[in-house]
């Protein structure tokens, strides 16, 4: 099974600009830019023992966050309709008032605020 992951630039302006840092114990996607209504995306396969987890350090300006963006087992607790694709996607929106996620690029939930430095 292939996952997808979608880190949605959906702020109001574009400076500063987002910036995203995506790394797992075994791989660094290194600091990318993602400017007004973009997409950074990535996809990968699970490891075999379930123990993926991939985390992201998001900065606008004077705020930051960091977070896990994927974590094996993530699925098990959404609705049905997310379990049954074979390519699962995860979407996470960027707002100015904090970090939204979906499974469908519909849906989404607030799971956290932002941060100031």
């Amino acid at each position: 099974m292939v996952y997808h992951i979608h880190l949605l630039n959906r702020m109001t302006n574009d400076t500063p600009s987002l910036t995203v840092h995506v790394k797992s114990k075994n791989d660094d996607l290194k600091e990318r830019t993602v400017r007004k209504n973009g997409d950074f995306h990535f996809k990968f396969k699970p490891s075999f023992w379930g123990n993926t987890l991939f985390y992201c350090i998001f900065k606008h300006g004077d705020k930051t966050k960091m977070f896990d963006v994927f974590k094996s087992g993530d699925y098990k607790h959404e609705k049905h309709t997310c379990r049954l694709h074979r390519q699962r996607s995860l979407y996470w929106k960027v707002q100015e008032d904090g970090f939204y996620r979906s499974c469908d690029d519909e849906g989404y939930v607030k799971m956290y605020d932002w941060h100031t430095r």
